[in-house]
């Protein structure tokens, strides 16, 4: 059961908060009855407005509460005050607390990310590791309709795009926000209504931080210029620009899936495709392919976004750039590759980490995302093996080979015996030995039975896989279909 804004099992909304929080919760379909809930509070005022509400409507809606602190130990005597005060509410209204500690400091100097950008991660992570703990449905968070205003203006001063400027979202996954709509000063009444105080952060009021400077300079002069309503006018295009967005983000994912493929380590974009692209949507792969690297990451900068296309796209081939986050993208004749810069130091011949694969039934037909073709395998009668010069198709045993099959890009250290062979040989050294470009390597398709490599897609079976005419009345089928040649079969 769900929540709904109309009177449920004996709540009724009492304040102008609470109304505005139950219409969030019921349109977004934040809670559940019975949801376990785990509530990250600060001790600020944003975060004791949530716990009191949740708290308010635990009984009736039957929500397990649990409170998370994070001490980032930055502010000294602050900081175990802040968390000696989040253990005092939660006790008085009779919640769990789970209170922990993190060098936040260390992280930022091994890091380079700024205090808030170092604290905000850990905090996340810390978080959502003891909602797993909890094995809990939600994580509720208070962000508030400031927080997402202020959001908005950041993003416009740092160059993001639709996707950036839709703001903060009121559900992520197991991540609900429901005071998003409520504003700061309503959620300071609403605290000091039901009879509690609230802390301070000091580092709040430092205007070294980006988003100090919009809350305590920029929007005093908006509000100044243009009035009051002007953070009520803000916020509605935040929100009509997530709408569009949300629309956007669903036909870039679409497009992603048609033209792209992404592996742990690296992701893998077709060129010509990409190119035909709007450039809406183009941009839009182009970030998707950024952010699947780093799911914590939000937004590539429009700068960041164009320097892709114009120099890398569009550019000569082998054209490469270092982007934020410690990603690589670099461009081969048919893709473009995002990559973990870390992969950088490994030798030529061996940058085949985070292998991308798919499976192969016999008989199907599979689409190989990372390099645009496709790879069938069908039964066929002995008398029909033509072992003929073509590299495309390959002949195996049938009674050795099992399906499905395994698809994948070549790992460093794989090793075949390539047919005509009596040992084992590094396909990276097979590689070397026909001069294969190295372009070409990390793309090409390797057909695998089990764990042992059936056919290096292209050159050569594995010794250990051919037919044996004499005792096999059957024999499967290896085709590579190339390209263009592919769209035609289907």
């Amino acid at each position: 059961m769900t929540f709904a804004l109309k009177k449920m099992s004996g709540f009724q909304p009492e304040c102008l908060l609470e109304e505005k929080a139950i219409a969030l919760i019921s349109k977004h379909k934040m809670l559940l009855t019975g949801d376990r809930v785990v509530v990250g509070v600060s001790g600020g005022a944003d975060s004791v407005a949530l716990l009191l509400f949740l708290s308010k409507i635990s009984d009736p809606f039957k929500l397990k509460l649990s409170v998370f602190h994070l001490d980032h130990m930055m502010r000294g005597e602050e900081s175990a005050r802040d968390a000696a005060f989040v253990i005092e509410i939660a006790s008085r209204l009779g919640i769990p607390a789970e209170i922990e500690q993190a060098d936040v400091k260390s992280l930022v100097e091994k890091s380079g990310l700024s205090p808030q950008d170092a604290a905000r991660r850990v905090r996340m992570e810390r978080l959502e590791a003891f909602a797993d703990r909890l094995s809990a449905d939600r994580i509720a968070l208070g962000h508030t309709a400031d927080d997402q205003v202020e959001t908005f203006l950041m993003r416009i001063v740092q160059g993001a795009g639709l996707s950036g400027l839709r703001g903060i979202p009121p559900v992520r996954d197991r991540i609900i926000r429901p005071l998003l709509n409520v504003w700061r000063a309503e959620i300071e009444t609403y605290v000091s209504a039901c009879g509690f105080d609230f802390r301070t952060d000091s580092s709040n009021l430092k205007t070294v931080y980006l988003r100090n400077r919009v809350r305590l300079k920029i929007l005093p002069v908006f509000e100044k210029e243009f009035g009051k309503s002007v953070k009520e006018t803000l916020l509605r295009i935040v929100e009509s620009l997530s709408v569009d967005a949300d629309y956007m983000s669903a036909q870039v994912l679409k497009v992603f899936d048609e033209i792209a493929f992404a592996g742990d380590k690296k992701v893998i974009v077709k060129i010509e495709p990409l190119r035909n692209l709007h450039e809406a949507l183009r941009r839009g792969v182009l970030r998707e392919a950024w952010r699947r690297l780093d799911p914590a990451k939000q937004n590539l900068s429009w700068r960041h976004t164009l320097d892709i296309e114009e120099k890398v796209l569009f550019g000569d081939k082998g054209a490469a750039l270092d982007l934020p986050g410690g990603i690589v993208v670099e461009r081969d004749s048919t893709s473009i590759v995002f990559r973990i810069a870390e992969e950088e130091s490994t030798s030529a011949q061996d940058r085949y980490e985070g292998s991308l694969s798919v499976l192969l039934s016999i008989p199907g037909k599979v689409y190989l995302p990372w390099c645009g073709d496709f790879i069938e395998a069908g039964i066929v009668p002995i008398q029909e093996c033509d072992f003929t010069s073509d590299p495309l198709v390959e002949f195996v045993s049938a009674q050795k080979v099992k399906g499905p099959l395994i698809v994948r890009t070549p790992i460093a250290g794989d090793r075949f015996q390539p047919l005509g062979m009596d040992s084992l040989k590094k396909v990276s050294d097979f590689f070397t030995d026909l001069k294969v470009p190295v372009e070409r390597r990390w793309g090409c398709p390797v057909v695998l039975h089990e764990k042992s490599i059936v056919w290096v897609a292209g050159y050569r079976i594995d010794e250990r896989f051919k037919v044996d005419r004499e005792h096999e009345d059957k024999a499967i089928r290896l085709r590579l279909i190339k390209g263009a040649s592919s769209v035609e079969e289907d």
